[in-house]
């Protein structure tokens, strides 16, 4: 049994550690307030980009075409037609721990989607965004594209341009065809949810599913024949196309980013809320145990003098 000194000593380190684990949870409060606004200012602009571009890919009629897009009717037949799937799995976690489940989240996402879809794969490998999916990969047989540490601190677009530009580079060569993310969605402060993102190739979609029925204010011309929306895009397809590509993955990969900075600060932010209340009741039990123990010496004193005092009257 610990004596009244350890206990004393450990109730001392335990609220050392409440003060450390109160202190995170404040600063990750404040950090989260911040991703929050900069996620929910980000995403409407992320998702516009994406539909624009599906919506003036799908009215080209063909007459653009380009190897980030998928073309229609082309699928996963036709990339195993030229040597099969060559997937580029790319995993979005923090440099930091201290926030519960949230980067094992994600791992367990690779490894389940590794072992699911690994087998029918000519080929794939990994792109590491983060230090702890790092340092979790990196010492196990899987091949690893890159690994970027730079995702530590605040998210800036050009840290988002210079992964987008690494992985743009292995697709355009030819050394993968499919590239997809793992990541945290961040939906509120306790909850995040992990995604696995189709990147590349862009899928067209029909503009009528893309964007719906147009709105009476602002709808388009309506094709008398077709009874569908014509649209007239100026200086020409092509071009706002490019300009459109050109933007849009950095976006989407900074959107990503986004998402998972502000899940794990929140994802943070709750571990140190429940650290901080296990120290509490820690400390409740160590203080009851260190007084049991110090009424129990106390008392033994007292019965010790008792028996001193009457041996004495019996001498």
């Amino acid at each position: 049994m610990a004596s009244t000194k350890d206990l004393k000593k450990r109730i001392g380190s335990v609220k050392t550690t409440q003060q450390t684990t109160k202190a995170m949870k404040m600063v990750s409060a404040a950090k989260l307030r911040r991703s929050q606004d900069a996620i929910n200012n980000q995403r409407p602009y992320s998702k516009r980009v994406g539909e624009l571009i599906r919506l003036v890919a799908a009215i080209s009629g063909g007459d653009f075409s380009s190897p980030l897009i998928r073309t229609a009717g082309a699928g996963t037949e036709s990339a195993e037609g030229v040597g099969g799937r060559k997937v580029l799995l790319v995993l979005i976690t923090s440099d930091r721990g201290l926030c519960g489940g949230f980067n094992g989240n994600v791992i367990k996402a690779a490894q389940r989607w590794i072992a699911s879809e690994g087998p029918g794969c000519e080929y794939f490998e990994l792109a590491l965004v983060g230090k702890r999916g790092n340092d979790f990969f990196k010492t196990r047989k899987y091949p690893i594209s890159f690994f970027d540490p730079s995702h530590s601190g605040k998210v800036a677009f050009i840290k988002a341009r210079k992964v987008t530009d690494l992985i743009l580079e292995r697709f355009t060569s030819g050394q993968v065809n499919e590239v997809k993310f793992i990541y945290n969605e961040f939906k509120n402060a306790i909850s995040q949810r992990v995604l696995t993102e189709n990147f590349l190739p862009l899928e067209p979609q029909e503009h009528g599913e893309l964007l719906g029925a147009p709105k009476a204010a602002d709808a388009a011309p309506q094709s008398a024949e077709l009874g569908t929306p014509v649209y007239i895009v100026k200086p020409n397809i092509k071009e706002l196309l490019e300009s459109l590509l050109s933007k849009h993955f950095a976006t989407q990969v900074f959107r990503m980013m986004l998402e998972s900075q502000a899940g794990e600060h929140g994802a943070r932010m709750a571990a140190m809320e429940n650290a901080t209340k296990n120290a509490g009741e820690m400390i409740r039990k160590l203080t009851l145990q260190y007084n049991k123990q110090r009424q129990s010496g106390i008392t033994k004193e007292l019965l010790e003098i008792i028996a001193g005092s009457e041996s004495q009257k019996n001498v």
